[in-house]
């Protein structure tokens, strides 16, 4: 197996000279550095991603597989002409470890440890395909104000310790503190989606895949629309249904889904539907629903017969649905596959410790 590194490889030659050169910059951007815990903590990748589903502009469409007025509950079952065998996630952890002080204005410096992992399954067997990992170590910015010769000399300095810098400007340096550091947080969290899109589409681009999460932030150029792909979304943040609706969806039972509709994205226009994966606990009626979605041009190209085009959905919702994890110690038992849940737990395991990253970068600083 081998790992894909982003980053520059390290050196001792080359650390030597990057604490030397942060050394230098330390006074220049004004760098002090941060106890993460004396804010208000970020939230971590499995709290925010589903959360950006407000965030994307969209419509949708109920009547599409049947009538909004015919819509009933349907029992899953067959074997999909197209199953997903590839799954893949990432993830990111991720601690404020400084702020920049400079043209009069404090901005946090953000390092994270970012990734994305693919297993493929054969038989009953989950596998790492050689090309299936995606690793790095970012530090993050707001650079206004920032000179030129800042930033190049901040960047060569981090290449030396295997840390990539990535920075942006805003038009809103007023904003509060706690924003910033958000929007700060979320150029590593764009790192962590370019990994991810990726694998899904640089990989293997031609074996039908799975991701945990909104599938139009993956899917973003034309090619992809015609991509087999599935996107598990587990958090439902955002309604799709009229409000008439969720008793019907509340009441499915493990193993039936919600006829399909249609979901128009910035990105994509993709075929939805809901799944019971398992039963409903005493906390919530919605708990045990997934949300599945699917390239709308994959789909009806593929499956140009709406017969057919139907029963692969249901097909594959079974096949999914064959997949649920079952360890009751799991918080997310009820509304997680497990391919899914063995890509994070290996994932997790990879990635750099950013707070051993955050000691190291401190050091280097003179600190």
């Amino acid at each position: 197996m081998s790992v894909i590194t982003w980053g520059p490889m390290v050196n001792l030659d080359a650390e030597a000279t990057a604490r030397e050169e942060l050394r230098r910059l330390r006074e220049d951007l004004g760098f002090s550095p941060v106890d993460d815990s004396s804010f208000a903590p970020l939230p971590l990748a499995d709290q925010t991603l589903e959360d950006d589903e407000h965030a994307v502009h969209l419509r949708w469409r109920v009547s599409y597989e049947c009538q909004a007025a015919h819509w009933k509950p349907i029992e899953c079952s067959g074997t999909p002409a197209h199953p997903p065998r590839r799954f893949i996630d990432g993830s990111i952890f991720s601690r404020t470890i400084g702020l920049l002080r400079f043209a009069g204005k404090a901005r946090p410096a953000v390092l994270a440890s970012v990734g994305a992992l693919a297993l493929e399954l054969s038989g009953t067997t989950l596998q790492r395909p050689a090309n299936g990992l995606r690793l790095e170590c970012v530090l993050s910015l707001i650079s206004n104000d920032m000179s030129l010769q800042a930033l190049y000399g901040l960047e060569k300095a981090l290449n030396g310790l295997g840390i990539r810098l990535v920075h942006a400007t805003t038009h809103q340096m007023a904003a509060d503190f706690e924003m910033l550091r958000r929007r700060t947080f979320d150029m590593a969290k764009d790192k962590m989606e370019q990994a991810e899109r990726e694998l899904l589409l640089l990989g293997a681009p031609d074996t039908p895949s799975m991701v945990d999460g909104l599938l139009e932030r993956r899917l973003t150029t034309v090619q992809s629309q015609q991509m087999c792909a599935y996107g598990l979304v587990k958090r439902q943040m955002k309604h799709y249904l009229p409000e008439s609706y969720y008793g019907m969806l509340y009441e499915l039972k493990p193993g039936e889904r919600t006829p399909a509709f249609i979901v128009e994205t910035k990105n994509a226009n993709l075929a939805s539907w809901y799944l019971r994966l398992s039963r409903p606990d005493a906390t919530s009626p919605s708990y045990g629903l997934v949300r599945l979605t699917t390239p709308l041009e994959y789909l009806e190209r593929m499956f140009p017969v709406e017969e057919d085009r139907w029963r692969e959905i249901s097909a594959v919702s079974a096949f999914i649905q064959s997949l649920r994890h079952r360890q009751s110690s799991y918080s997310r038992v009820g509304i997680s596959v497990e391919p899914i849940v063995r890509v994070e737990d290996e994932l997790h395991a990879l990635l750099p410790d950013v707070r051993q990253m955050a000691s190291r970068l401190h050091r280097a600083f003179g600190l």
